[in-house]
């Protein structure tokens, strides 16, 4: 799909066309245009057909919002705009609430003066002086925002007092629609934002400049531009489109394109997204495209390939559920235990500071607030750049109880990769350590408490795990909201035995997608608490982080556990690990070697997973008392497993095959990475990378990755295999095993090592007799190169790009 000017931080709404259609057809249209990926859908507010079709049947605002409200799973509804001048204006505040309950919080008003003098008389309503309109305009503003604000007993002029608006509705942004001073200065005073209508990027951006001399509170504006839109990459195609209205209008299909072009965008692919951009440097935030009325849908798939620029989400199954606030993940992390009467008891520590689950809601519910001020709704993106500790856990929380997507990244990231995520993200809000122009520190996340919980839905985009790129452009796998609860089940109950008596610590970051799992949501899902530290892990910090807050389920990658087992071995008295039950390896292949010595330099038992940020969970591990050397174990319940050729073909069992994974918490796609989310999301099975062999029923080896393995002398290398039988040399300590080629440009096989403590390097003809009687003659190494130590990524994993630089 191509990518459009919301790379610039666009959100795409689709106005729906509620003129001269059935409601099947308003409906259809809609539920397309969600499932497509639009932001929101908009309606307009005219009680009869505005502009030139006047006898075409039309749906106001509120039926069209009350029936989409129903129908729709999770794109926001909007209305575009609301006349102050139709109706009382508590009259308007109660249809808006009763929607905003049906919708679960995703309606936005815009509110607008009126302007057709003849519709007013049609319906007997005297049109007013601009002034007057104004005025009305003003008091609405009032009413709405009172009565959403203060449902038990409203006050605002026009209303009188006492006013109940019960059940309470969840407060909707609002907008003032205006293109002249007074209104526009009252938007900047009082409003969320401002709609601008047919206008240029000049206009716009003196419409903002207007509002933003009276913004006083340093809030963002929100600016939504309204626009006609007519994409027309084949225009005889777009001819067709137009004919039923150009008919009705009494025109030509070129003519009816001519005046489009007068009021809005019209051109291929690239001139919208061109002219996007245009309005997006103007300060556009989003816009509401508008097609023709009678045009027909297969225009909505044109606008999307031409302006949207991720992927779609699944479809939204036909069950009528509905959004609610337990749905949000901070339901499970939090509120739940809440309810369960344990909100007293401690769930995250970082040094001598703790919470218990009652204040990470308190936390959570003001950095919502704040995170709201500053204009982030829901669905919209968070990158969190802060160390691991409670502010990461402040904003994190903070951003899923908006419904927003939380990003987590490394904040000690390279300039350029932090740049091309950011690029990628397009998050309305970055929270970072140190105060930067445009983005938040944590002691910005404080004041007043915000909203309450986002309704959500389950299949609601929570959070985004960009992999450690490893190999090649770093990609971001979407989560739901729902994702979470099977892992806590299936891994941190199932395998783990987390109960709230436990106290989980991740050596690996926040934001990578084991720290995300193990140190996040897998303790706090099963009533655990969350050990955090903003210290750079070394083997010192982490003996001294475990002894003093008493972890008992320590998580690392495999890096970490030989380091360890090293130390020890030198130092054995120092650091205690005797509060340590459970001991977690996982991001990369285990050594056997390496699981041997910390058994027997600290009496631990190491439980060895293989995850991915894909599933969100870790779907294959040992379990407590049934130690597997060299293998990785069994899949959790609920998983199902398949290995296959490269032609997806099931292979024997004791071949190597690529892994398929069917899980409840499975990703439905990369973030902007449509042909790979293809490649690897098929229906309900995932096609990964990693390449298993299972040994005995049920019961797996780690063999490679795919996208590692290679030919030497037309036979396959993989290189753990490799790795495993040079670590079978007490003068190896570490390992990494990657392609070369000769001198002939033939492939070989070539071993990056590090000696053991006290060891030297030994001959390569060592090396090479051993691995030939292990692996074959054809996977001995031509070179090894010895290295004081190996570059890692900040996850811990080998950085095999890197590697490649040292040939």
């Amino acid at each position: 799909m191509n990518n459009t000017g919301s790379d610039a931080g666009l959100r795409i709404g689709l106005r729906v066309a509620q003129y001269g259609r059935s409601w099947p057809e308003l409906e259809r249209a809609a539920l397309r245009a969600e499932q497509l990926g639009f932001h929101c859908l908009w309606v307009n507010d005219h009680l009869r057909t505005p502009g030139r079709l006047h006898a075409t049947p039309a749906f106001d605002a509120f039926t069209a919002l009350g029936g989409l409200a129903r129908s729709t799973r999770r794109v926001d509804l909007g209305t575009m705009v609301l006349s102050a001048s139709y109706r009382p204006a508590a009259v308007a505040a109660k249809m808006l609430s009763g929607i905003s309950a049906i919708a679960g919080g995703r309606l936005v008003v815009g509110l607008g003066t009126g302007s057709d003098r003849a519709e007013h008389a049609a319906y007997g309503i005297p049109f007013a002086d601009p002034g007057e309109r104004a005025d009305q305009l003003e008091t609405t503003f009032a009413v709405i925002r009172e009565m959403f604000g203060s449902p038990r007993g409203a006050a605002a002029p026009g209303l009188g007092t006492g006013a109940v608006n019960l059940p309470a509705p969840v407060p909707a942004p609002l907008l003032i629609a205006a293109n002249h001073g007074r209104l526009l200065s009252f938007a900047g005073r009082e409003a969320d934002g401002i709609v601008v209508a047919f206008t240029d990027p000049d206009g716009v951006a003196q419409r903002r400049e207007i509002a933003l001399a009276e913004r006083k509170d340093g809030h963002h504006l929100r600016c939504v531009l309204y626009v006609y839109v007519l994409p027309r990459d084949e225009p005889r195609e777009a001819d067709r489109w137009l004919r039923d209205e150009a008919a009705a209008l009494g025109t030509t299909p070129a003519r009816l394109t001519r005046w489009l072009g007068t009021r809005g965008l019209v051109g291929d692919a690239s001139e919208i997204r061109q002219q996007l951009d245009e309005h997006a440097q103007a300060g556009v935030d989003e816009v509401a495209l508008v097609l023709p009325n009678l045009i027909p849908d297969e225009a909505i798939d044109a606008l999307a390939d031409a302006v949207l620029p991720t992927p779609p989400p699944p479809p939204v199954p036909a069950a009528d559920v509905r959004s609610a606030p337990r749905a949000n993940l901070v339901d499970l992390l939090v509120e739940s235990h809440r309810r369960a009467g344990r909100g007293g008891q401690l769930a995250a520590v970082e040094g001598d500071d703790r919470r218990s689950f009652d204040d990470l809601a308190e936390r959570a519910s003001v950095a919502a607030g704040a995170l709201s001020r500053a204009g982030v709704r829901r669905g919209d993106r968070v990158a969190i750049l802060l160390p691991d500790g409670l502010a990461w856990l402040d904003a994190t929380l903070g951003a899923l109880w908006l419904g927003a997507v939380v990003v987590p990244l490394d904040p000690a990231m390279p300039p350029e990769r932090r740049s091309a995520a950011l690029d990628d993200c397009t998050p309305a809000a970055i929270v970072q350590a140190g105060a930067e122009p445009g983005c938040l520190t944590p002691d910005d996340l404080d004041g007043p408490a915000g909203p309450p919980i986002s309704g959500v839905l389950p299949d609601d985009l929570a959070y985004l795990i960009y992999s450690s790129g490893s190999t090649g452009r770093p990609k971001a796998a979407m989560h739901a909201h729902a994702d979470p609860a099977f892992s806590v089940e299936s891994y941190a109950r199932g395998v783990l035995g987390l109960t709230e008596d436990d106290r989980c610590h991740s050596v690996a970051g926040l934001f990578t997608s084991l720290g995300f799992g193990n140190g996040f949501f897998r303790p706090l899902g099963a009533g655990a608490a969350v050990v955090l530290s903003p210290r750079r892990p070394t083997v010192r910090s982490v003996l001294d982080t475990v002894a003093r807050d008493r972890v008992s389920v320590l998580t690392a990658v495999p890096t970490f556990w030989s380091q360890l087992a090293r130390f020890l071995a030198r130092h054995p008295n120092e650091g205690s690990l005797g509060d340590v039950r459970r001991a977690v390896s996982s991001g990369e292949s285990l050594p056997a070697l390496v699981a041997d010595d910390l058994r027997r330099v600290a009496g631990l038992e190491l439980l060895e997973g293989l995850g991915c940020s894909e599933c969100s969970n870790t779907f294959i591990s040992t379990r407590p008392g049934e130690p597997m050397p060299g293998l990785i174990g069994r899949p959790v319940n609920g998983v199902e497993l398949r290995l296959t050729d490269e032609g997806g073909t099931d292979v024997e069992r004791g071949e190597a095959g690529r892994l398929w994974v069917r899980s409840p918490s499975n990703t439905t796609g990369y973030w902007r990475r449509r042909e790979l989310s293809r490649e690897t999301v098929h229906g309900e099975w995932l096609r990964l990378g990693d390449v298993l062999r299972e040994v005995e029923p049920g019961v797996y080896r780690h063999v490679g990755r795919a996208d590692a393995r290679f030919k030497v002398d037309a036979k396959w290398v993989n290189p753990p295999e490799i790795e495993a039988a040079l670590l079978d040399e007490p003068a190896v300590a570490e390992v990494a095993v990657v392609e070369t080629q000769d001198a002939r440009g033939l492939s070989r096989v070539l071993a990056h090592l590090v000696a053991a403590a006290g060891h030297k390097p030994v001959d390569d003809a060592v090396l090479r007799r051993r691995v030939a009687a292990e692996a074959g003659i054809h996977a001995a190494p031509a070179r090894c190169i010895w290295h004081p130590e190996l570059p890692r990524l900040p996850s811990g994993k080998l950085d095999r790009q890197a590697l490649s630089a040292l040939d």
